[in-house]
């Protein structure tokens, strides 16, 4: 792909007021340890990642070669995500280095996308506007097709010169309102940065060691005088947060992992979870429910996100259970929506005692879920005070198979997961089927004949046997396509047709024989 070159994009996002905290406390920055990086064996960050480890700065020169054992040269992914602090208040610019695709959010806004092939525009070369004291939220993606390799993520401070973003400024994910610990952050934190630039070529392999065996943490301070509070310091500070959340997650998962279909009811009384939305059913939502009693009580599959939380997901589609707007208020609505990893749609799920547990909103301060009649606004969110109201009951349920077509059994089986498609050639309706010998994480990828995912499912774990699920991408062009399954680490890939014009999908229950 030639020399690497720069796509400098930012784009403007609302300033923080420090203005209350006192003169004498130390700005948010120079503790940071790295961001979380998750690295896939695909180029649209699909599936389970190969790999998660915690990167000191984005700083690689990868060239022709894999950038960690079990990862291919090319065709690869990376995601970075976390937080970062800013040295000063003021508008920063954000650089990235790189001839392959990337996508770049700060605070919540997308400053930079050339994904897809898209072209970086100088419309969005703004500025973001950082606060000293604060930490903003930024994620970073990264594909490469094929070619020469590599990214470093610049900034440009208010007043100063382009350079790589220290580690001391960057924080792997986490809440933004955990603080720093008091004092002066580790000198040798500051110099980290500047570290990797003149030794490019082994940053892959020789970086990530220090991060994982998390090297760099006890080495920075062996200063003189400051070895018993840097040390002390930050052990209390970085323990602090870890050491109550294993503690609360404890308490939170004592029955274990909670994952699961549920009819969830309110112990006040005993109605199921319902929250509704003012738009049709999508496809797969109606192919759920199908066969199920028309009265039947909604159902929830809880799915874990981490530390902990669970997202609560609308089972046959992509949408969860989310309080509206991010709000963090009392009486904030609940609503539904597609998932994308905010704070608003993942939940802690605690019990409370006799069988029943308390839903807290990760975005709230310990906001619950609580049934209020319909008159007074539904599904909302409240400060937790132990009312019946906000006690739910988590009923396992039986999830409802969708009818098989006739003569899918009957299709081609490919992979160790025997992996169908049917029908094939189709006019964008068809039907996958898969089997797993143990529950395992699961997801699929539709490719086009450019090696460009256009559809991409959610990544859930099922459990063993014999699935199927229709999918429906009548609305794609007519040609052949590439449908990947991932189970676990493995892939598995089959050409699918769609042909226009033609006669409609097969009907459910129904061979094509049989049709006039």
């Amino acid at each position: 792909m030639g020399l690497l070159g720069q796509l400098p994009v930012a784009a403007a996002a609302p300033a923080y007021m420090a203005a209350l905290a006192p003169t004498e406390t130390q700005p948010a920055q120079g503790w940071g340890t790295g961001l979380t990086a998750y690295y896939f064996s695909n180029g649209s960050l699909a599936g389970q990642p190969v790999l998660k480890r915690q990167d000191e700065v984005v700083d690689f020169r990868w060239g022709l070669n894999s950038p960690a054992p079990g990862l291919p040269a090319d065709n690869f992914s990376v995601r970075w995500e976390g937080l970062i602090a800013a040295p000063g208040t003021g508008r920063y610019r954000f650089v990235a280095v790189t001839t392959d695709e990337v996508r770049l959010w700060v605070n919540g806004r997308m400053v930079l996308d050339t994904w897809d092939g898209k072209k970086a525009s100088s419309k969005l070369d703004n500025g973001v506007s950082l606060a000293a004291g604060e930490k903003a939220t930024i994620k970073l993606e990264y594909n490469n097709a094929a070619g020469m390799a590599g990214i470093q993520l610049h900034w440009v401070a208010p007043g100063q010169g382009q350079q790589l973003i220290p580690t001391g400024n960057l924080y792997p994910l986490g809440s933004p309102t955990t603080p720093d610990p008091a004092g002066t952050p580790p000198v040798a934190k500051a110099a980290v940065a500047p570290a990797p630039r003149p030794e490019p070529a082994p940053v892959a392999a020789p970086k990530p060691a220090p991060v994982v065996a998390a090297a760099p943490k006890p080495a920075p301070a062996p200063t003189a005088a400051k070895p018993a509070p840097a040390a002390a310091k930050p052990a209390p500070a970085v323990a602090a947060a870890p050491a109550k959340k294993p503690a609360v997650e404890d308490e939170v998962t004592p029955v274990g992992d909670l994952s699961g279909l549920y009819v969830i009811t309110v112990r006040s009384t005993g109605k199921p979870l319902e929250v509704t939305q003012d738009r049709p059913a999508t496809l797969a939502e109606q192919l759920a429910t199908a066969g199920a009693p028309p009265a039947a009580d909604p159902q929830w599959r809880l799915e874990p996100t981490g530390s902990g939380l669970y997202r609560i997901v609308v089972p046959g589609s992509n949408k969860v259970l989310e309080v509206l707007g991010s709000s963090t208020s009392n009486g904030a609505p609940a609503s539904l929506w597609t998932y994308y990893s905010g704070y608003n749609q993942q939940w802690k799920v605690e019990p409370t005692g006799d069988g029943y547990f308390k839903l807290i909103s990760k975005n709230g301060r310990n906001k619950a879920l609580t049934d209020k009649d319909s008159v007074d606004g539904g599904i909302q969110q409240w400060r937790y005070t132990g009312k019946l109201t906000q006690q739910w009951k988590l009923t396992p349920a039986k999830a409802s198979e969708e009818p098989i077509l006739a003569g899918a059994n009957a299709a081609r089986k490919v992979g160790s997961n025997s992996m169908s498609v049917y029908p094939n050639p189709s006019n964008g309706v068809m039907q996958m089927a898969y089997s797993l010998s143990e529950a395992k994480p699961l997801g699929w990828v539709l490719y086009n004949q450019n090696g460009v995912a256009v559809r991409v499912s959610d990544y859930r774990k099922q459990p063993a046997g014999s699935h199927h699920q229709t999918l429906n991408f009548s609305s794609l062009p007519a040609g052949d396509y590439y449908l990947s399954l991932t189970v676990g680490a493995s892939n598995t890939r089959q050409v699918v047709s769609i042909r226009r014009p033609g006669a409609d999908a097969p009907e459910i229950g129904r061979d094509a024989a049989e049709r006039p």
